[in-house]
C-alpha cells in the first residue's frame, strides 16, 4: 500500500475525496431522518434526562427529590445507582452535561420544560441531531480522510466509505440518543491523525498531536473502553514525534479528562466509575438486585463470546461486511499495506472483546446487536484496506456484494428499532432468542 504522498493526497485529489465524503455523510443523514420511525425514549434516554432535569432544576447530580417535592419526571429509570444515600444516573456524565447545556439555553430563551410532553420530543430531536447525527456525519468524513492514506484506488475507497456510512450499526444508532456514536466520531479523528502520521500524509506537527489527545480524551469520557483504540495507536505517534508528540498529546488529553473526572467527583465523590462499585446497584427496588430476561443471562463464557462476535448478536454475523477487516489483516501478513497499523487495530478489537466478554453477561441489554462493538467499526474497516488494495475478480466482489446486502438489511433493522430484546433477524431466523 502506498504512502499518503502516493495515494493522491495533493490538493486536487484531497478536495475530491473530501467532497465525496461530505456528500455520503449528508446522504446518510438525510436517509436517517427520512426513514427512522420516530424517537425512542427508553431507559438509555430516561437515565440521562433524569440527570439533565436535576442539573437544571435542582442544581444537583442526584435524581431523587425529598418526599415533599414533586418527583423528577425521569427518576424511576432502571439505569440508576445509590451512592452515599443519593440516587444517581449510572451513565457517564459528559453526554448528559452537554445535553444540560442545550436544555438550559432552551429553557432560558423559550421556556422549555422537560416535564411537559410537548417539549420532550423536540428536545430529543435536537440533542439527537446535535450530539449523535452531526458527530456521525463528522465520523464519516474523518474515516474517509483516514482511509485515503491507505487505499489509493478511488473505487475501493468510495466503496468502504459508503459501507461505513450505510451498512454498519452506526447508521441506525446515530438516529437515536446514545454515547457510542459521538465516541466513534472522536475515535475517527484519532485514526485520521495516526494514519496520516504513519503514512507521511500529514505533518507530525504539534496541533495534530493535540487533536489526537483531545479526541482520545473525549472517547474515554464518552465510552471508556473505546479508549483502547487510541492507546494502541499512540506508539506510532511516539515513534515519529518522540517527547514532542507525548507532550502535545498530553496537553490535548488533559481538558476532557479533567472535565470527566471533575464531574465524576462532583456527582459521586469518587474518580472511579460507578460500574466499579457493584454495591451501588444493590439498593432496595433496584432491578439489578434480581435481574430478569436478557439482563439475567448466565451463559458459559465460550457461548457468550460466540454470540457476541459471530452469533445472534455478533458484529460479524449481523454486519458481515466487517469481515473484510479480518481479510485485510490476513493480507497484511503477506506484506501488503501497513501490517503494524492493521494489527494494532486488530489487537485493540481483541482487547475490547475480551474485556466485555469477561465483565458482562447481557450483550449490551435491550439493544440491536452487541452495541459495545460500535467503536470497533472504524478500526475493522480501516484494517480492510489491504484486502482491497489490489485488483480482485468477480468471485471476490460477488461475495462482498452478498456481505453488503446482509449488512444493509441489518442496518435497516437497526434504524427501525435499535432498542429491544432479541429482535435481530439472527434471533428470529437462525439461532433463536436468547431468552
Amino acid at each position: 500500500m502506498a504512502d499518503g504522498a502516493a495515494c493522491g493526497t495533493g490538493q486536487g485529489p484531497a478536495r475530491g475525496h473530501l467532497a465525496a465524503a461530505v456528500l455520503l455523510a449528508v446522504s446518510a443523514l438525510a436517509a436517517q431522518c427520512a426513514l427512522r420511525p420516530g424517537v425512542f425514549a427508553g431507559e438509555t434516554v430516561n437515565s440521562r434526562l433524569a440527570t439533565v432535569y436535576a442539573l437544571v432544576h435542582d442544581h444537583s447530580w442526584r435524581i431523587d427529590r425529598p418526599p415533599e417535592s414533586p418527583p423528577n419526571p425521569f427518576e424511576q429509570t432502571v439505569d440508576r445507582v445509590r451512592v452515599d444515600g443519593r440516587i444517581l444516573s449510572s451513565k457517564p456524565p459528559l453526554l448528559p452535561a452537554l445535553m444540560t447545556a442545550e436544555y438550559a439555553v432552551l429553557r432560558a430563551l423559550a421556556g422549555w420544560d422537560l416535564a411537559d410532553p410537548d417539549t420532550l420530543k423536540p428536545f430529543l430531536l435536537l440533542v439527537i441531531f446535535s450530539l449523535c447525527q452531526l458527530p456521525f456525519a463528522a465520523a464519516v468524513v474523518l474515516f474517509a480522510m483516514a482511509l485515503r492514506f491507505f487505499l489509493p484506488d478511488r473505487v475501493s475507497w468510495l466503496f468502504l466509505v459508503a459501507v461505513f456510512a450505510f451498512a454498519t450499526p452506526l447508521f441506525g444508532y446515530a438516529a437515536q440518543l446514545n454515547n457510542h456514536v459521538p465516541a466513534v466520531a472522536a475515535l475517527c479523528a484519532c485514526f485520521y491523525v495516526a494514519a496520516g502520521v504513519v503514512t507521511g500524509g500529514i505533518l507530525p506537527a504539534g496541533p495534530h498531536y493535540l487533536l489526537f489527545g483531545f479526541c482520545w480524551g473525549l472517547a474515554f469520557a464518552l465510552d471508556l473502553p473505546s479508549a483502547v483504540f487510541p492507546a494502541m495507536l499512540l506508539p506510532f505517534l511516539l515513534l515519529r514525534g518522540g517527547m514532542r508528540a507525548a507532550v502535545w498529546t498530553g496537553m490535548g488529553l488533559a481538558p476532557p479528562l479533567a472535565a470527566h473526572f471533575g464531574m465524576m467527583l462532583a456527582a459521586t465523590g469518587s474518580l472511579m466509575p460507578v460500574q466499579t462499585r457493584p454495591e451501588a446497584y444493590m439498593f432496595e427496588a433496584s432491578l439489578w438486585r434480581h435481574p430478569l430476561g436478557i439482563d439475567g443471562l448466565n451463559e458459559p463464557r465460550a457461548v457468550y463470546l460466540f454470540h457476541a462476535v459471530a452469533g445472534r448478536f455478533g458484529l460479524f454475523s449481523l454486519f458481515p461486511v466487517t469481515l473484510l477487516g479480518l481479510c485485510g489483516a490476513a493480507a497484511s501478513l503477506r506484506g501488503r499495506g501497513r501490517p503494524a497499523f492493521v494489527w494494532a487495530c486488530m489487537a485493540a478489537f481483541a482487547a475490547l472483546t475480551a474485556y466485555y466478554v469477561t465483565s458482562t453477561n447481557n450483550y449490551g441489554g435491550a439493544s440491536y446487536g452487541f452495541r459495545w462493538h460500535l467503536c470497533a467499526v472504524p478500526a475493522l474497516l480501516l484494517a480492510a484496506a489491504p484486502a482491497l488494495a489490489r485488483p480482485r475478480g468477480w468471485r471476490f466482489w460477488g461475495t462482498v456484494a452478498l456481505l453488503c446486502a446482509v449488512s444493509l438489511w441489518s442496518s435497516w433493522e437497526c434504524l427501525q428499532a435499535p432498542w429491544g430484546v432479541c429482535h435481530e433477524w439472527t434471533c428470529r431466523w437462525v439461532f433463536g432468542p436468547a431468552v
